[in-house]
């Protein structure tokens, strides 16, 4: 028998390769404690990672086998020594209003953040704008994380749309709207800023992409 280890491993290799024929034909289960007899300390770790990697896996596949007409776009991120997926949705679909684009960071566990948008075209380039923005969980740093991928993951939404005749997104835009829950405006402002957005008074953001 496989040890767990060994089976963690293989199960973040293929992760970290974005291996979508082994995530699409994964059929893992949850080890469940009590089904164990006896369990050591370092075999419950063992046991919490194996399950964080199952959980991902679980919820990644139901992206890989998204419905037609969805764009899907996958990157691999190392948090706190956990892999975590961020992954770009485009509903090429919904062209002629808007095309909705959503940006999630999904993790093994009840952290979730996103950032739903809207791609709109225009006479002289795109725009990206940010409808919302929020994280379950606070102060856990993956809203960071988005802000600061923000310009590869709109260079990997451009390679997309062109195939589309689509102008490029060359400008991000937005409102600044804080849920008190999980980030108090002062603090939401300052993240928004670390990342290179301008906000007015009525707290209207902009900032203009960065090609990579």
């Amino acid at each position: 028998m496989i040890s767990l280890d060994i089976k963690i491993n293989e199960i973040k290799n293929n992760l970290m390769d974005k291996n979508i024929k082994a995530i699409r034909n994964n059929k893992l289960k949850k080890i469940k404690y009590e089904n164990t007899k006896k369990i050591e300390f370092k075999d419950e770790i063992l046991i919490k990672e194996y399950n964080y990697y199952v959980r991902l896996l679980k919820k990644i596949k139901k992206y890989i086998n998204n419905q037609e007409n969805i764009i899907t776009i996958f990157d691999v991120e190392n948090k706190e020594n956990k892999i975590v997926y961020i992954v770009i949705t485009i509903d090429i679909q919904e062209i002629n209003v808007g095309i909705p684009i959503k940006i999630n960071i999904i993790t093994g566990d009840t952290n979730y953040t996103y950032m739903y948008c809207t791609y709109y075209e225009r006479k002289e380039n795109s725009v990206l704008y940010i409808n919302d923005f929020t994280s379950i969980k606070p102060n856990k740093g993956y809203g960071g994380l988005l802000l600061k991928k923000l310009d590869y993951i709109i260079s990997e939404i451009n390679k997309k749309i062109r195939n589309y005749n689509l102008k490029e997104i060359k400008t991000i835009e937005g409102k600044m709207l804080a849920n008190k829950n999980v980030i108090s405006e002062k603090n939401l402002r300052k993240l928004y800023i670390k990342y290179g957005f301008e906000i007015d008074n009525k707290n209207n953001m902009k900032r203009n992409v960065v090609i990579i």
